[in-house]
């Protein structure tokens, strides 16, 4: 890393010429820091980031609780890396972003079973979705991570599962998916799940069955929703095109997420078996209704999908989609339903567009 903090000092200088001077206490803090970090193999470089942040973030403390600091330096200190969260390393836009404005709970358990450690590191939750690290570390070194296992078990027939309970009742409605860190932390995933009418504060039950281990790993995890800017949009009324009844009953938006919730019916009475025999096959693939949504800005910038999930009951199919969020919040979104041609292009559905202006 060889980040030189004298150097850095000597650049903020006050209108006198003077240095600004850190206090020893600190400056030792953060020189020990960068130097367990330098002098560590590259493979656990990462590993370490995260104990370091106690040392790093009391450190901070006292530079800003000295009462000392100056516009000069405060700008010169933001050349200091920040530590440690995969979230913030690897995540999704929306999760970066989130770690940026300091949404993120650092969880921080981990549980052990036979030579197993599983560990939940960080977690987000801004009433869209909930975001958490899952760490797999096992005592032979292999450190496959949960989402690889999984992988496997599944070839063979076999099963690993995350069962989610809120305030001690078992989520019903969610769909949820794993995604591999990559080669910054090779044993974590970054698990996403899309519940839905959850509560602003909860307390998170995570049970996770590992094949290789008979006793489960449960976690229990206050969780508080984070999302101080929030945006709720709907359509007015509905758009009707070939007998798709068709309404966007909620569209949020954060600065982690935007989440969309599509309702689809027939007729009014119409049962969703003989609803859905009355579309057109080109709407459809193996009797199934197979709509996707490209959403837009007043820019024109599209936004990046995380994600579906969908389910029927009675006369309605609900869908619901998860995409990043733009740069900047948007002034208006456009939903642009459209199907996949037979030579695999975008038909779009114009009769069915929705146009919904954000307020302020």
């Amino acid at each position: 890393m060889n980040h030189d903090l004298n150097h850095e000092l000597e650049q903020a200088k006050d209108e006198a010429g003077e240095v600004q001077q850190l206090p020893d206490t600190i400056r030792m803090r953060l020189d020990h820091t960068y130097r367990i970090i330098e002098n560590s193999p590259p493979v656990r470089k990462k590993r370490y980031w995260t104990g370091l942040l106690v040392a790093v973030a009391a450190s901070g403390l006292l530079i800003i609780g000295s009462g000392f600091i100056s516009p000069v330096m405060a700008e010169a200190l933001k050349n200091i890396p920040v530590l440690g969260s995969i979230f913030l390393n690897d995540g999704d836009e929306g999760l970066k972003t989130a770690s940026r404005q300091g949404m993120i709970t650092e969880v921080q358990q981990s549980v052990a079973h036979d030579g197993i450690t599983i560990s939940i590191s960080e977690l987000m939750y801004d009433g869209s979705r909930i975001s958490m690290v899952l760490t797999r570390q096992t005592i032979d070194g292999k450190n496959e991570s949960f989402g690889q296992l999984g992988s496997k078990a599944s070839q063979r027939g076999d099963v690993n599962g995350v069962q989610f309970y809120v305030d001690g009742e078992e989520l019903g409605n969610y769909g949820y998916s794993i995604t591999g860190v990559g080669d910054g932390a090779p044993n974590s995933d970054i698990v996403n799940l899309s519940p839905e009418g959850l509560p602003d504060e909860f307390t998170l039950e995570v049970v996770i069955r590992d094949i290789s281990v008979s006793e489960p790993f449960r976690f229990s995890i206050p969780v508080k929703n984070s999302a101080a800017d929030r945006a709720v949009l709907k359509s007015e009324e509905p758009n009707i095109h070939d007998n798709i009844h068709m309404e966007i009953s909620s569209f949020k938006i954060t600065p982690a997420t935007m989440q969309m919730i599509v309702s689809i019916t027939g007729k009014p009475g119409q049962h969703l078996k003989e609803f859905i025999e009355s579309v057109p096959d080109q709407y459809k693939v193996e009797d199934f209704i197979n709509i996707d949504y490209e959403v837009m800005n007043e820019k024109g910038e599209i936004a990046k999908s995380l994600g579906a999930m969908g389910s029927g009951s009675g006369s309605h199919l609900t869908f619901t989609f998860m995409y990043e969020p733009f740069p900047t919040k948007p002034k208006s979104i456009t939903v642009r339903p459209y199907v996949y041609s037979s030579e695999h292009k975008k038909t779009y559905i114009p009769e069915l567009e929705f146009h919904l202006p954000v307020e302020e």
